[in-house]
Parts: C-alpha cells; sequence; structure tokens
C-alpha cells in the first residue's frame, strides 16, 4: 500500500512539474502582447500625464485617467507582463528572485537579521505590469480607522482622517466575486480558530478569516481589475522595459517638471536614452524605495547628501528617502497530531491537489496557505497574529527567499525534512512599530540598486510590543480551540540564544524568558515586505500629494504612507489612488472652465 501510494505521488509530481512547465512557457509567450506600446517613432511626443511606474498606484490611476480624462497618459513601467504563473496564487514565492522581482536585498542590518547570511533582509519588488501587487500574497485589509485619524492627530493631516478615507477604502474593495473567503470548515486549523473567537471574547482581539484578492482560484491584482480594462483606450499609450532615469525641474520661482529621461535596452543590451515632455502632471506610483531613488538621482532631496554623489541640487527637500518603515514578524513552527488538512509536499503532489484546482479553482493552490489572523489594537502597543497553514517547508526555497543561514532555518523549522509533516506557522508582529530606516543612493544612475536600510528593531518598543503578540500566539496555541489539534511550539534552539533557552520547561510550560524571545527576534525575525513612508504625507508631499515646492509633480505610492497601517497595505494604495484621481481630475474639469471663461 506504501508504495503505491509513492508511485501515485511520483506521478502527481510528474504532471504537476509538466502542467507548470507547460503554464510558464505559455506565460513567456504572451509577455510580448502587451498593447499600445510607444512605438520608436513617437518617442519625442508629449504626454499630458506620464505615469512612472505599474504597480498598484500607478495601474489605478492608469485606469481612472483614462476612461475619465480628456488628456493623453503615458505609463511606464521598468518591467514586462508578469507570467500565467503569477496567476495561480501557492506559487506566488516562485517568482521571488525571478525576472518579475527586483531582488533587493537591505544594507547588513544593525539591530536584527543575525541569524541570516550578511545580516541582510531579501526585499522582494515587483516588476512588471501590476508591479507588487502581482508579486504579493493577494491578501486584502478593509482598513483600521484609528491608522487615519492617527495621520490627522500625530502627523496634523486633516484632511486624511477616516471619516476622510472611509469611502476610498471601501471603493478599493473588489466585488465579492472577485474575492476568496476562507471558510469556517476549510481545515481544522480554520475550524479552531473560529471556536477561538467565541473562547477569548473578554479580550480586544479581532479575528478575521483571510480574504483574498482571488477571483475562480486565480490572482486577481490591479492588473485585472483596473489595468487590463483600458489597455487598448486610443489616449493611453505604455513603454514597457523602460527605466525612468531622471526628472528635469524647470528654473521658475515654483519650478514645475518639463520632462523625464527613459532608458531603455536594444537587442543588444545597449542603453538607448530620450526624453518625454511632461504637459499637466508628472504621478510618481514606482513604490517606497525607488520614487526616492528617483528623486535622489534628479537632484531633488538634502543638498548635503546629493553634494557626496556629485548630483546637482535641483530642489532642496531633507526628507525624502527618511522615514522608511515595515513590519516586521517572528514566525514559529507548531507540529499538529491531527490531520489538517495543512500544506505539505505529499499534499503538493497529490494528484487530486491538481485535478480540483484545474477544475474548480479550489484546494491548497488555490489559495496562499493563510488562513486568517488575530489582531490587539490596544492604545500602546497594537499587534497582530497570522496563522499560516503550512507543515512541511522546503528548506532550499525559503532558505533562497529568506537569506536564512542553514543553521538558522533549521532552528526555525526543525521537521522541515519531513514531506508529510502536518502543522501551521503563527507569525507574531507589532502592527505600529516605532523604528525608522532609510533609502539613500549608491551611486547617481538609476540601473544600480538603492541603499535600503529598513534599521529594523532600533527602537526597543518594538521588541515589547512584538513579545506580547507571541504571548498571545501562544495563549491561542495553546487553548481549548486549538486542543484537538494536539500542538506542539518548536522554540528554536539557536547556539547564540541558548544561554536564554529554550529550557525544557519552555516545551512544556510555553512560557520562556523574554530575553529569549528578544534573542530569537534579534536572530531569525523576517520583515513583512510593506515598506513604506520614505516621501510621506507632510513632509515631502502636501495633503493633495504634491510634490513640496514643485507644481506639477505627485506621488502616489506607499512611499507617501506617513506610518504603517495596521495590515497589508495594498488596498490602502489603491484608496490613496483613487482620491489621487479625483483631485487630477477635478483640476483638469477647473483648467478647462477657466480657460473657457478667457
Amino acid at each position: 500500500m506504501g508504495m503505491h501510494f509513492q508511485k501515485i505521488l511520483v506521478v502527481g509530481g510528474i504532471v504537476f512539474g509538466f502542467l507548470s512547465a507547460l503554464v510558464l512557457l505559455v506565460g513567456t509567450l504572451l509577455k510580448d502582447s502587451i498593447p499600445n506600446v510607444l512605438a520608436p517613432q513617437e518617442r519625442q511626443f508629449a504626454f499630458d500625464y506620464v505615469i512612472v511606474g505599474a504597480g498598484t498606484g500607478g495601474s489605478t490611476l492608469t485606469s481612472l485617467l483614462t476612461k475619465h480624462s480628456n488628456g493623453s497618459v503615458l505609463l511606464i513601467e521598468a518591467g514586462g507582463q508578469f507570467g500565467l504563473l503569477s496567476r495561480i496564487p501557492l506559487l506566488t514565492t516562485f517568482q521571488q528572485k525571478g525576472i518579475n522581482d527586483w531582488s533587493f536585498l537591505s544594507v547588513p542590518q544593525q539591530h536584527s537579521s543575525r541569524g541570516l547570511i550578511e545580516r541582510r533582509q531579501c526585499l522582494p519588488r515587483g516588476k512588471g505590469l501590476g508591479g507588487s501587487a502581482n508579486l504579493n500574497y493577494m491578501l486584502h485589509f478593509d482598513g483600521h480607522g484609528a491608522d487615519f485619524d492617527a495621520w490627522r492627530d500625530v502627523h496634523n493631516l486633516s484632511d486624511w482622517s477616516w471619516a476622510h478615507m472611509r469611502s476610498f477604502m471601501a471603493a478599493s474593495k473588489p466585488k465579492s466575486s472577485e474575492m476568496f473567503e476562507v471558510p469556517r470548515g476549510y481545515s481544522k486549523l480554520s475550524e479552531a480558530l473560529d471556536e477561538a473567537q467565541a473562547e477569548f471574547a473578554h479580550k480586544d482581539w479581532i479575528f478575521r478569516r483571510s480574504n483574498y484578492n482571488i477571483k475562480n482560484g486565480l490572482r486577481h491584482s490591479v492588473v485585472q481589475q483596473f489595468l487590463n480594462p483600458v489597455l487598448h483606450r486610443a489616449n493611453l499609450r505604455l513603454l514597457p522595459d523602460a527605466l525612468v532615469k531622471r526628472i528635469q525641474l524647470s528654473t521658475d520661482r515654483v519650478p514645475r517638471a518639463t520632462s523625464i529621461l527613459v532608458g531603455t535596452k536594444d537587442e543588444d543590451n545597449k542603453e538607448q536614452e530620450f526624453s518625454v515632455e511632461v504637459r499637466r502632471e508628472l504621478i510618481l506610483c514606482a513604490g517606497a524605495y525607488q520614487t526616492p531613488q528617483l528623486l535622489l538621482a534628479s537632484g531633488i532631496g538634502e543638498r548635503s547628501i546629493l553634494k557626496k554623489l556629485g548630483i546637482p541640487l535641483q530642489h532642496k527637500l531633507p526628507s525624502v528617502g527618511q522615514n522608511l518603515h515595515d513590519h516586521f514578524n517572528l514566525p514559529l513552527f507548531v507540529s499538529m497530531g491531527a490531520t489538517g488538512p495543512t500544506i505539505n509536499q505529499r499534499t503538493l503532489l497529490n494528484p487530486m491537489t491538481l485535478i480540483n484546482f484545474l477544475s474548480s479553482g479550489t484546494g491548497p493552490l488555490g489559495n496562499f496557505g493563510v488562513l486568517g489572523n488575530v489582531a490587539s489594537h490596544g492604545e500602546s502597543s497594537p499587534y497582530g497574529i497570522t496563522f499560516f497553514g503550512a507543515g512541511a517547508i522546503d528548506e532550499a526555497a525559503l532558505m533562497s527567499i529568506s537569506n536564512f543561514k542553514g543553521a538558522a532555518f533549521r532552528a526555525l523549522f526543525p521537521r522541515y525534512y519531513n514531506a508529510s509533516q502536518e502543522g501551521f506557522v503563527v507569525i507574531s508582529s507589532c502592527l505600529q512599530p516605532r523604528s525608522r530606516g532609510s533609502v539613500g543612493l549608491l551611486n547617481r544612475h538609476m540601473r544600480r540598486n538603492p541603499l535600503i536600510d529598513p534599521n529594523y528593531l532600533s527602537r526597543d518598543v518594538d521588541v515589547v510590543c512584538t513579545i506580547a503578540a507571541i504571548r498571545s500566539a501562544v495563549k491561542l496555541v495553546t487553548s481549548a480551540a486549538f486542543a484537538s489539534l494536539h500542538p506542539r511550539i518548536h522554540w528554536p534552539k539557536l547556539q547564540e540564544c541558548s544561554n536564554f533557552g529554550p529550557f525544557e520547561r519552555d516545551f512544556s510550560e510555553n512560557r520562556p524568558s523574554d530575553h529569549y524571545l528578544e534573542c530569537l527576534l534579534r536572530h531569525i525575525g523576517l520583515g513583512s515586505h510593506h515598506p513604506g513612508g520614505t516621501c510621506a504625507l507632510g513632509s515631502v508631499v502636501d495633503s493633495k500629494l504634491r510634490l513640496q515646492g514643485v507644481s506639477n509633480v505627485r506621488i502616489v505610492d506607499a512611499s507617501v504612507l506617513p506610518r504603517p497601517v495596521s495590515g497589508n497595505p495594498n488596498s490602502v494604495v489603491v484608496a490613496i489612488a483613487l482620491r489621487a484621481a479625483s483631485w487630477i481630475l477635478k483640476s483638469e474639469l477647473q483648467a478647462g472652465a477657466a480657460s473657457d471663461l478667457q
């Protein structure tokens, strides 16, 4: 019987591998099918609106401006199309380190990442139409009102409160038919989470089952929701595989962006450069790392920093690249004595997994395995706990995208070798971390990666907050609601932390010391890939997202977030883009009315 099942697994693996290769081939062939690409003979043309970056903000803006504006729109993207594999939810991580990932690395971290190679964090960012919305884990976040009220109260942004943003957040949410919510009975883990909600009703915890941007088992990102429906519009041109290298400002008392310098590579990989004139507005949507990089490379930033790099100052704006924030996580592996089902190699190689996905878009391939989360929004240190239903973690795959040293990975996932292991990963994080980092330049060339320093755990309060999250996660996992799963928390046995634990009692009592938990955090904690803040509202841009002191440049991406949001930021960026589009279109109407009166 065992040999027979092994044969089934082998056949299933071969079939799955063949179909994956077929999908990859088809996806590659479809990459040349982008319509309305700007032709070489058009490359001296001017455009009313030039949008840099086809990620979440850029795709949303392009949709609304091409539909409702009378102006011409050019969307510039450094990558091309994502392959069809990007649409299969569970294969998300296989895109990282590929052609559609910028594959950034942080600078060596001073306060964290001691269990990572060179103490550097992997920082994936999407490269292609859809940007990081085609590389993320597709989790939808409805927004948390207190986040926006803090923008108003702490950052003096009076017109960015929840009352102002609620309708835009609602509009950012796809139709229910374009989403997948994990049902209560999806697995024993999802059932345990549901029962825990009743058991911990006395707590201020908010329980949510995961809601994905998935339609019929396939990723449904801003590309499908916003960009694809407008790709053939007459007032739109696209410029894929093109890098914006410099913004040229006028010398007026209040400068304006007059043009941008664009670089493309020819068939011989030689750089070709040309300029595009900006008639009305230049809108930067290149993300929290590359929007500040472009500004700095253009001479827009702090004078002393630019001088060291030999970049002439065009416009002084000291806060560009500062205030970088991101969530920071501690994953803990929990094995189960009960059958989940959870994601492991045995499940994935089962032929029925593939058959269910191809026939109905269901099963493990049809979502990313994050089943739900629990949040506490206490005033001093709000935190979140996420449940990822993965039993066996592939060592080679995860190490390549996390940069773990081998010993650190094996301490964190001690049963990595067991292909049929049932279990889950509980991920603890601080929702409002206080640590701040920066984005800078190694040199003035945009084809060189920016210097990214998240500066994780530079503030001790983030350690305290995350430890509170870990202890709450332990309460959940060891509760009566989870008892039927027979869970066992595998406290990592790191040599560097051995003075603090884990001791034998820690595995029975599950109350290791704060010193041990802090040691874990500083060795094996990982960033959430939710960067923001580097061109923040109130410092780099004004309350209408316009670059301070420049008349016709706006920034519409996560770099404008003045502080972290208490969840996944993708839907917040969509809402910000919807609001920005309303301002741009209103300005166009007002300008048209004024010209009619003349």
